[in-house]
C-alpha cells in the first residue's frame, strides 16, 4: 500500500511538470525558439578555441622592472667596468630587417637615417672586461609626427628588463617667439616648434622614476645590441659603452673646491626669467599666467604670461634648459622663485644640472617641498648639526653656461611600484573571489572563502603589510601627514577586518573593487610632480633675496587694477575681438561659435590669424560656448540665437542632428550649392555625410566622428584561453567561459547600440525618402531580438560602470566610445601592456567577409541662414577641414594638453597622420571602412526614443519582442505622419 501511494505521487508530479511546461511553451513560444537559444544549444562546439593572435602577447609585462634587475646586479656584487668607452659608429651595423637604412650627411655629421622601413637593427661589440656599462648614444631627431622616437632595446636577444622594452628619444622644443598681444592687451601664446639638434643621451628612463642612466651588465666577449623601430625615425652617428660615472657628494666636491682655491664670486646677481623661452623635451610644457601681484612681469588687469610649468611641468622625465650668462669665475648660489601647491603636502622632484652635467649626488633628486605660497629657495643641504640650510655653491666659468630642470619621480618610484603589485594582486585576488561567489553574492550564503580561494588570507595580509610599508614611506618624505596615507590607512582596516573574518567578504565584495580603484588614483597622483617657475637667481653667496610673498595690500591693489580693466577690456570673443558691423569689404569679419573649451578656441583663433586670414583676408571673432551647449535639445543656444535673429555665421562642435532641424526650417545652408562642395566632401567618410543630408541638400561638415572599438584584457583572455572574437557566433561562444568565471561582457544599452544589429543585418531605418519607417522590415526585426538578447536571455549587464570594471577584470572585454578608450589610455596606469583594441565584432557574410557596419556620435561645423556672408563662411569651413589644418590643430591641441585631448578628426588624411599608437590606428582604421551614421528626418528624433522604450519594454518590462517593436513603429509612423503635414514637407526623388 505505501509502494502504491509513493507510486501515485510520483506520477502526479510527471503529470504536473508536463502541464507546467506545455503552458509556458504556448506562452512564451517565441523566447524558446529564440535565436540566442539556438545559439546556445551549439555552442559547446566551438567553446574556448584559441587563435594564435599576437594581439595576445603579454611578454611585456611579465620583464622584471630595471629596479629589481639593479637589485640583482648588487646582490651578485657586479662592479661598474673600469676602462675607456667604446664607441661604435652606427652605420656600421652587423645586421637589419627590412630596407638597408641609407647614410646620409645630416646637419654637417654623416650619419644613419633610420626610418618605418627598418623594422630592426643590431650591432656588434667586444666587450674587454666584464662589469656594468651605460649606453650612450649621439642622434638628431627627423621630422615626424612631434612625437618622442622610441626603440625598444635588446642585448643578445633578450630584453633586460621591462624599461628597456620603449626607449624615449627626446625631440627639443622652444616658443617661436615672443608672446604677442591682442587687441585686448592679453599676451598670446606663443606656437610651439622643434628645434632640432645633435644630441647625447645617456639610455635612461623617460618617465623620471629613476635618476642615473640604466646599467647592463655585460661579460667579457662579443655581445649583440638590438634596436627595434617603435615610433618615429631618427639620425644616429655612433653608439657608445661607457663606464657609469660615480657622482661624488657635496661634501666631496666641497673639498675639491678648497683644494682647487676656488673663491666665492662678488656682487653678482643674475635674473633668468623662466619663461623667457627656454628649451624643452616636451611642447606640453609652456608658459603661463600667474595673477600673483609680485610675478615679473605683473598682469596689472591683463593676461601676461610670466611664470613657467605649472600643472603642465608634472610628468617625468619632461625636461627645460635655460642658458644664462655670469661675468667672472667663481662660486655661486642658485635661487629659484617657485610654487608648489600641488601633491597633498608631498614634494616634487628635479634633477638639477649644469652645462648637461649633475655636479653632485643631492642634485639627482633634489626636493621642492609644499607649500601655499610663492617662495624663492636656494639649492641648499641641511646641516643636521646646526639645523640650518646651508647652500650648495657651485663653480662657474666666465662665460655662458646651460641650466637643465629634469622632471623626477623621485623617491616615489619604489612606492609606486609596490603600490602596482599591490592593485594587480588585488585584481587577481578579486577575479578568484567572484568566480566563488559570482559578481553579486548572496549576503546570507556562507562561500567558505577561506576554503575554496587558496592562500586568500595570505594574499590579504601580504596587501595589508605592504600598505603599511608604503605609509611609513610617504610620512617620511613629507612635513605633515598627506591624504594620501590616511586612504591607505583605511584599506588597511578594511583588508585587516577581512582577514580576522573571512566570512564577511561576499558582504564587502564592493570595498574589494573600491579599493582597486582608489590604489590606482593614487598611483596617478603619486607619478604627478608639478612645479611652477617665476624666475631663477644666479648669485653670490651673500646676496640677500627679497621676499616673494604678496601682502594684503599688494593683492587688494592688484584686485583693484583688475576691476579698471573690466571696463575696457572686451570679455565676448577669443583673443582680439572685431567690430563686425563696421568691417571693410576688403576686411570682412565673420562669427564662429565654438562647443568647446577655451583652449581648444584660442587654438583656433591663432591659427586663424596666422594662416586664413593672411590667405583670404577674412576676419573672425570667435566665441566659446560649454561643451553640449549647442546639443540641449529644444532650448538650446543656437535655436534661441537663431529665434533672436543673432545667429552666428559658423557654428562648430554641433550635434549630428542640429544641421538638419534647421534646414527644415529654413535656417542653416545648403552647402551644395557651393562649386567645390563635391570636392571638399571628399575628405570625409561617405557614411558620415548622410545625417546631414535633407531632402536632396547636405546642411554640415562633419568635424569629429566618435567610433566603437572592442576593448580587452590581454592577460584575462589568455589566461581563459579564448579568443579576440571577430563575429557575434564567436562572440555567443566566448560569453559561458566568461560566466563560468563570474565575468562579464559591456555592450551600450542605447540605441545606437542597435545600430550595428540593423545594418549589419541588411536593415535601414527610413524608407520612402524618409517618409516611413523602416523599421517593420524582417531584417529589422531580426536585428531588435539579437540586441535585446543579449540582455533577456545572455544577461549582459544594464548598468555597470564599464572604466572600473575593466580594471578590476569583472568585465575583460566590451565595446566602447572614444571617451572611454582615451579614459583608459590615459588613468589607468597598472593596465598598461595588458590591454589592447580591435574592430568590433559583426556578422559573417556567405562570400565569408565580415560585415562590421556600425556608426558613432559625428560633430559637424554648420553655415546658418541669417549670416550675410556665406561665401565667406565657407572659406572658413574649407579652410577648418582641410587636411593639412585638421593635423596641425591635433598636434597643437595634443601638444598643449596631452594626450587626453586627441583629435578624433573625422578628416581620414589628418587621422592617419596624428600620432594614434600603430595597433589603436589599424583597429580603427579597419572599424571605419564600415562606417555608417543614421540618418535625420522630419519628425526623426522619435525614432531613437522609441527604440529606446521599445527596449525598456522589453528587457525591462518582459514584453513580447514583436508587440513592443511595432509599438514603436505605429508611434515613430505617427509623429513622422504629423511632422511632414505640420511643415508641408514633400520629398524630392
Amino acid at each position: 500500500m505505501k509502494w502504491r501511494w509513493n507510486d501515485a505521487i510520483k506520477w502526479k508530479k510527471v503529470i504536473l511538470i508536463s502541464i507546467t511546461f506545455l503552458i509556458l511553451s504556448m506562452t512564451f513560444g517565441e523566447s524558446f525558439h529564440s535565436y540566442a537559444n539556438e545559439r546556445l544549444r551549439d555552442r559547446n562546439q566551438n567553446q574556448g578555441v584559441t587563435l594564435a593572435n599576437d594581439q595576445l602577447s603579454i611578454n611585456s609585462i611579465l620583464e622584471p622592472t630595471y629596479a629589481t634587475t639593479l637589485a640583482g646586479y648588487k646582490k651578485e656584487g657586479y662592479q661598474p667596468a673600469d676602462q675607456p668607452e667604446i664607441v661604435m659608429k652606427a652605420d656600421q651595423h652587423s645586421a637589419f630587417g627590412g630596407t638597408e637604412p641609407v647614410t646620409e650627411t645630416v646637419d654637417g655629421l654623416s650619419a644613419l637615417v633610420w626610418d618605418s622601413t627598418t623594422p630592426w637593427m643590431e650591432w656588434s661589440v667586444d666587450v674587454p672586461q666584464d662589469g656594468l656599462y651605460n649606453l650612450a648614444l649621439r642622434y638628431y631627431p627627423l621630422s615626424g609626427k612631434r612625437l618622442p622616437i622610441q626603440r625598444e632595446l635588446l642585448i643578445d636577444g633578450e630584453s633586460p628588463f621591462r624599461e628597456a622594452q620603449r626607449i624615449y628619444f627626446f625631440r627639443n622644443w622652444v616658443d617661436r617667439g615672443d608672446p604677442a598681444q591682442n587687441n585686448q592687451g592679453d599676451d598670446v601664446r606663443p606656437k610651439q616648434i622643434e628645434k632640432p639638434q645633435w644630441l647625447d643621451l645617456s639610455v635612461a628612463d623617460g618617465n623620471g622614476l629613476y635618476p642615473e642612466p640604466f646599467q647592463f651588465y655585460l661579460t667579457a666577449g662579443k655581445h649583440v645590441i638590438r634596436m627595434n623601430y617603435l615610433v618615429e625615425p631618427i639620425a644616429i652617428d655612433e653608439i657608445r659603452l661607457t663606464a657609469p660615472e660615480q657622482l661624488p657628494s657635496y661634501a666631496e666636491m666641497e673639498q675639491t673646491y678648497t683644494e682647487q682655491g676656488y673663491k666665492p664670486s662678488q656682487q653678482v646677481n643674475v635674473k633668468v626669467q623662466a619663461e623667457n623661452n627656454p628649451m624643452k623635451s616636451d611642447p606640453t610644457i609652456r608658459r603661463e599666467s600667474n595673477g600673483d601681484p609680485l610675478m615679473e612681469p605683473a598682469g596689472d588687469g591683463r593676461i601676461r604670461l610670466n611664470a613657467f610649468g605649472d600643472w603642465r611641468w608634472r610628468k617625468g622625465g619632461q625636461k627645460a634648459s635655460w642658458t644664462f650668462s655670469v661675468p667672472k669665475d667663481g662660486l655661486y648660489k642658485i635661487g629659484l622663485k617657485f610654487g608648489q601647491w600641488w601633491g597633498d603636502g608631498l614634494p616634487s622632484y628635479r634633477q638639477i644640472l649644469i652645462d648637461g652635467k649633475v655636479p653632485f649626488k643631492e642634485l639627482e633628486q633634489y626636493p621642492f617641498s609644499y607649500s601655499r605660497n610663492w617662495r624663492i629657495e636656494t639649492l641648499h643641504k641641511d646641516n643636521e648639526q646646526t639645523g640650518e640650510a646651508d647652500p650648495m655653491l657651485l663653480y662657474l666659468t666666465e662665460g655662458e653656461h646651460v641650466i637643465t630642470m629634469i622632471a623626477q619621480v623621485g623617491p616615489y618610484q619604489s612606492i609606486i611600484e609596490a603600490l602596482t603589485a599591490d592593485t594587480q594582486r588585488l585584481s587577481d585576488l578579486y577575479r578568484r573571489i567572484i568566480m566563488v561567489t559570482g559578481p553579486t553574492p548572496d549576503p546570507n550564503f556562507e562561500y567558505e572563502l577561506g576554503k575554496k580561494v587558496p592562500t586568500l588570507i595570505d594574499d590579504l595580509k601580504i596587501i595589508a603589510d605592504g600598505l603599511l610599508v608604503q605609509m611609513d614611506a610617504l610620512n617620511a618624505l613629507s612635513d605633515v601627514e598627506p591624504s594620501t596615507v590616511n586612504s591607505l590607512r583605511m584599506m588597511n582596516h578594511t583588508f585587516e577586518k577581512m582577514i580576522r573574518n573571512p566570512d564577511i567578504i561576499p558582504r564587502q565584495l564592493s570595498e574589494l573593487s573600491n579599493s582597486q580603484t582608489s590604489l590606482s588614483t593614487l598611483l596617478m597622483g603619486l607619478q604627478n610632480v608639478p612645479l611652477v617657475l617665476d624666475y631663477i637667481l644666479v648669485s653670490s653667496p651673500d646676496t640677500k633675496y627679497p621676499k616673494v610673498k604678496s601682502n594684503v595690500f599688494q593683492k587688494s591693489v592688484s584686485t583693484f587694477k583688475n576691476f579698471m580693466a573690466s571696463f575696457t577690456k572686451d570679455y565676448t570673443g577669443v583673443g582680439s575681438v572685431y567690430d563686425k558691423e563696421t568691417g571693410r569689404e576688403t576686411e570682412p569679419v565673420i562669427e564662429v561659435w565654438v562647443s568647446r573649451g577655451k583652449e581648444w578656441a584660442e587654438i583656433m583663433k591663432e591659427m586663424a590669424e596666422e594662416d586664413f586670414t593672411p590667405k583670404t583676408g577674412i576676419r573672425i571673432n570667435i566665441n566659446t560656448l560649454p561643451a553640449g551647449q549647442l546639443n540641449s535639445g529644444s532650448v538650446n543656444t543656437l535655436l534661441l540665437a537663431a529665434s533672436s535673429g543673432r545667429a552666428p555665421d559658423v557654428a562648430t562642435g554641433v550635434d549630428a542632428h542640429l544641421p538638419v532641424e534647421f534646414a527644415i526650417r529654413d535656417a542653416s545652408v545648403d552647402l551644395t550649392q557651393f562649386p567645390d562642395y563635391e570636392e571638399v566632401s571628399k575628405r570625409f567618410l561617405a557614411g558620415s555625410l548622410i545625417p546631414f543630408k535633407y531632402n536632396g541638400g547636405n546642411y554640415a561638415l562633419p568635424e569629429t566622428q566618435d567610433f566603437n572599438l572592442l576593448v580587452y584584457r590581454k592577460d584575462i583572455l589568455k589566461e581563459l584561453g579564448v579568443s579576440i572574437p571577430q563575429t557575434w557566433d564567436e562572440v555567443y561562444a566566448m560569453l559561458p567561459i566568461l560566466q563560468q568565471n563570474g565575468m562579464q561582457m559591456s555592450y551600450p544599452i542605447t540605441q545606437l547600440g542597435f545600430m550595428p544589429f540593423l545594418y549589419q543585418n541588411g536593415g535601414e531605418y527610413y524608407k520612402e525618402n524618409g517618409t516611413k519607417s523602416a523599421l517593420d522590415s524582417p531584417e529589422a526585426f531580426q536585428a531588435f531580438t539579437e540586441w535585446t538578447e543579449l540582455y533577456t536571455n545572455y544577461k549582459f549587464p544594464v548598468m555597470a560602470n564599464f572604466f572600473n570594471r575593466f580594471r578590476t577584470g569583472e568585465m575583460p572585454i566590451g565595446i566602447v566610445d572614444y571617451v572611454t578608450y582615451v579614459q583608459l589610455s590615459t588613468a589607468a596606469p597598472e593596465l598598461i601592456g595588458r590591454w589592447g583594441v580591435s574592430p568590433s565584432p559583426g556578422h559573417k557574410k556567405p562570400d565569408n567577409t565580415i560585415d562590421r557596419t556600425t556608426g558613432g556620435a559625428v560633430q559637424s561645423v554648420a553655415i546658418f541662414k541669417q549670416s550675410k556672408r556665406q561665401k565667406e563662411a565657407w572659406e572658413f569651413l574649407k579652410w577648418w577641414t582641410s587636411t593639412e589644418i585638421q593635423l596641425q590643430f591635433g598636434q597643437e591641441l595634443e601638444a598643449l594638453l596631452g594626450v587626453e585631448a586627441r583629435w578624433n578628426t573625422a578628416n581620414m588624411d589628418a587621422l592617419s597622420q596624428l600620432p594614434w599608437p600603430e595597433d589603436d590606428l589599424k583597429a580603427l582604421k579597419d572599424q571605419w571602412k564600415y562606417y555608417k551614421e543614421q540618418p535625420y528626418v522630419l519628425g526623426g528624433y522619435f525614432t531613437g526614443r522609441n527604440i529606446d522604450n521599445a527596449w525598456n519594454r522589453v528587457v525591462l518590462g518582459g514584453m513580447n519582442i514583436r508587440e513592443s517593436l511595432e509599438k514603436g513603429i505605429k508611434d515613430i509612423n505617427k509623429e513622422l505622419d504629423a511632422k511632414q503635414k505640420e511643415f508641408g514637407f514633400i520629398p524630392k526623388n
